[in-house]
């Protein structure tokens, strides 16, 4: 309550009333939270409403109003709330969280995304009831961006909270048929396939190997002309069978040949081998249909450098990095990079980014274990 008395005192008047100002403003409190205890939510909003009009940087009163105006679905009103919440306050997942799902309720779908993201960045608790509704609209929303990597990620945090829930095995099966839309824009034809697969991408981690590969054996044959079929199949295989997983990208690539994923799975595949002659014709044509795409210019870069052409590797390296920031295993390969180039102080700023960079996903892995 910072500058509670100043505000106070400008907005009121000095002498205008016999209550001093914080002690009117704990009134107001007061009464605000009896009213809510009472369940007269109305009453409480209002009384909450002009206690920060009062004193418009008492953060917790614009907590306990937003939290009202979420409950009684007054999602306008709550997204205003808790933007001036995170004004002074922005260190807090729980708001952006309130924040992102309000945001998603008025349709403004890429703040919604970048708060409810930055919310689980921030920390979220798991126990807490609004942390699993948000990570179900963040998956949502990133399947929508076409962001499927992503939003399978967060369905199989979903999972690990909730197994078998039904409306999250129908977003990660949108994610894996890469159809950057809501399950309910789904069409009768992919409903079947999606929820069958959605099952088979978030249950196959946690049954024995052979189990999860004759799940994915059944589904490419009940829909061989089904391009992410093959690919989700190719992920599962290139773990514990590649060469088999190598056939099913091929597959993949047959179907669909600018398959991006499949493209630098590939390449990558093949780098991994210490092939980098073979990886190199995917990675080309990966950057060539997806010249924005991080993962295409990581993949040609590294690549690249493994060729030893390692001025070309290093600015493709460096492309990537624009586009993807926040990844660590990028900054290690523009470091290796670097190296190799004798430019030592910019690998050791790319070593040192790494660095902070896996620590920040060390900080996230464990919260999403807890």
């Amino acid at each position: 309550m910072r500058g509670l008395l100043v505000l106070v005192f400008a907005a009121w008047g000095y002498g205008q009333t016999s209550d001093s100002p914080t002690a009117a403003i704990a009134k107001l409190a007061t009464q605000a939270t009896e009213a809510a205890q009472a369940n007269r939510p109305e009453d409480a909003m209002r009384l909450y409403r002009q206690a920060v009009t009062f004193a418009p940087t008492w953060d917790e009163g614009w907590w306990h109003l937003g939290t009202l105006q979420y409950d009684a679905q007054k999602y306008a009103a709550c997204r205003d709330s808790f933007r001036r919440f995170v004004s002074l306050q922005p260190k807090l997942g729980g708001a952006y969280a309130f924040l992102g799902l309000c945001e998603f309720q008025t349709k403004e779908y890429p703040a919604a995304l970048a708060d409810l993201e930055k919310g689980y960045a921030l920390g979220l608790r798991l126990e807490d009831p609004v942390t699993r509704v948000a990570l179900y609209r963040a998956a949502l929303l990133q399947t929508q961006a076409g962001n499927f990597e992503r939003a399978l990620q967060l369905c199989r945090l979903l999972t690990r909270m909730k197994p078998n829930d039904p409306a999250v095995v129908a977003v990660a099966g949108l994610a894996a048929l890469r159809l950057a839309i809501f399950p309910q824009e789904l069409t009768e034809g992919d409903r079947d396939v999606a929820f069958k697969l959605g099952s088979a991408m978030l249950t196959g981690g946690e049954h024995p190997v052979e189990d999860a590969t004759r799940r994915f054996e059944s589904l490419v044959k009940e829909y061989p002309e089904r391009a992410n079929v093959h690919y989700s199949y190719a992920m599962i295989l290139l773990a514990n069978d590649p060469d088999k997983g190598v056939a099913a990208l091929q597959r993949t690539l047959a179907l669909e040949p600018k398959h991006l994923p499949a493209l630098v799975s590939m390449g990558f595949e093949y780098l991994k081998r210490g092939e980098a002659a073979q990886a190199l014709p995917y990675a080309q044509r990966a950057v060539a249909m997806a010249p924005g795409s991080f993962a295409a210019r990581g993949c040609l870069g590294r690549t690249l450098v493994e060729l030893n052409e390692f001025e070309k590797g290093a600015r493709e390296l460096e492309i990537a990095v624009k586009l993807e920031p926040g990844s660590s295993q990028l900054q290690y390969q523009l470091a290796s990079a670097y190296a190799k180039l004798g430019r030592k102080e910019e690998a050791a700023r790319a070593r040192a980014e790494f660095a902070r960079l896996k620590a920040v996903e060390a900080q996230r892995a464990e919260r999403a274990t807890k």
